[in-house]
């Protein structure tokens, strides 16, 4: 009887559900935990590299090495096809995805005892908005990986459609559902027809916004204003915002450590009409401190789904800095963004399945970024008919995907 998995490959946190026959289980990936955070760290100092919650501990602990974070996002980018400098030598992005993918993959089979060569791997509706030949291209990327690490049998679904299958297992009648998966790379939909041994697909569609972006959004109304965002030249001419934008978004900060973009900086700094601000940017750039920044901006956020009002300290960057960040200012900072995810699924609903809003009897919730605050409050908005249901935010794809697997592979 052979075995297989599925494989939620997400930009924030992944997970793995194995199967054999009939039976199913997520995988406790690191430690007891279900979810592996998709970062990897390469410690110069060890000469290791880890993965998922140790690889945050051990770039926090200021080990001196490389933290890479939202490894997805680089599927569907220029970036796949390029390198980056590892230490004293350089990295392919697809042999540095693979490096996660096969340490997925080996923790499941040490979980089941068994090679496992039969997956369904996750994705989202669109890797690449509206151009079907780079998203056709980034799953080929993600197929050819998985192939590289072992995996011999490759299919693929639909995050939100997996989503589906693991809530339709609790359904007894029929309904009208739209899966909302709100990932820390996409916003991703589909409407269903869901019942008993019933599943009729009316509609999918997606957005390539997510938690990521609501992270650099927040960064840059709060931690960036006291770096010198929006500050001004001596001239009186603004600053550029790309420093700014590439050191609160996660996939980009190491473009900043660079000699060549250090020297841009320190050009800046000299040019600045708020130096103050400018030599802390420096002082966080030279002590590579911006992974630093956006985990606690991350944790803020999320803080914040709680709590009117949290606390960030950056002390360790600069003895005096620190934020008090509401959730009003969370709310203003991303409700743009918000506002597109939230446009996206009502075009899902009735342009593409040609429903009315209040046709929706159900919104099945998923993902992490669907904790942020307001955002359930705006989707009740839009479908004002529908019951809210939650899944399990981290867990539930991962889920739907075994289930995927074991209907594609199991003997």
């Amino acid at each position: 009887m052979s075995i297989y998995c599925g494989i939620d490959f997400g930009t924030s946190n992944s997970a793995v559900c194995v199967g054999k026959g009939d039976r199913l289980q997520l995988v406790p990936i690191e430690g007891e935990a279900v979810t592996l955070p998709s970062a990897i760290f390469f410690n110069f100092e060890t000469d290791q590299t880890t993965i998922g919650r140790e690889a945050i501990a051990q770039y926090l602990d200021g080990y001196e090495g490389r933290l890479m974070r939202a490894l997805k996002s680089i599927l569907g980018s220029r970036l796949i096809g390029e390198t980056t400098q590892i230490g004293t030598g350089r990295k392919d992005f697809r042999a540095i995805i693979g490096l996660y993918i096969a340490e997925l993959k080996q923790r499941a089979e040490a979980f089941a005892g068994e090679t496992i060569e039969d997956v369904v791997l996750g994705r989202p509706v669109h890797f690449v908005d509206g151009d079907p030949e780079a998203d056709a291209r980034a799953e080929a990327e993600l197929r050819g990986i998985a192939e590289a690490r072992g995996f011999k049998n490759i299919s693929f679904e639909y995050e939100p459609l997996a989503a589906a299958r693991d809530y339709a297992q609790e359904l007894m009648g029929e309904e009208i559902v739209l899966v909302v998966d709100i990932g820390g790379g996409t916003s991703d939909f589909s409407v269903l027809r869901l019942g008993a041994g019933k599943r009729d697909i009316l509609a999918n569609a997606g957005v390539h916004i997510g938690g990521t972006d609501f992270d650099t959004r927040l960064s840059l109304d709060t931690a960036m204003r006291d770096l010198g965002y929006r500050g001004r030249l001596k001239n009186g001419n603004e600053m550029s915002s790309q420093p700014y934008v590439q050191l609160a978004t996660w996939h980009l900060i190491n473009f900043l450590y660079t000699q060549k973009a250090m020297t841009s900086l320190r050009q800046t700094h000299y040019l600045s009409g708020e130096r103050e601000k400018t030599a802390r940017l420096l002082e966080v750039i030279e002590r590579q401190a911006g992974h630093d920044i956006a985990n606690r901006i991350e944790k803020a956020k999320i803080a914040l789904s709680d709590a009117e009002m949290t606390t960030v300290f950056f002390t360790a960057i600069d003895p005096e800095w620190q934020l008090e960040i509401s959730r009003d200012t969370l709310a203003a900072s991303v409700e743009k963004e918000v506002s597109k995810v939230v446009a996206m699924a009502l075009e899902t609903v009735i342009e593409r399945g040609g429903l009315a809003p209040e046709a929706i009897q159900t919104l099945f919730m998923t993902g992490g970024s669907t904790a942020l605050p307001g955002f359930e409050a705006a989707m009740q908005a839009a479908f004002p008919a529908a019951q809210m249901n939650y899944g399990d935010r981290f867990s539930s794809v991962a889920s739907g995907l075994g289930l995927a697997a074991k209907e594609r592979f199991s003997d």
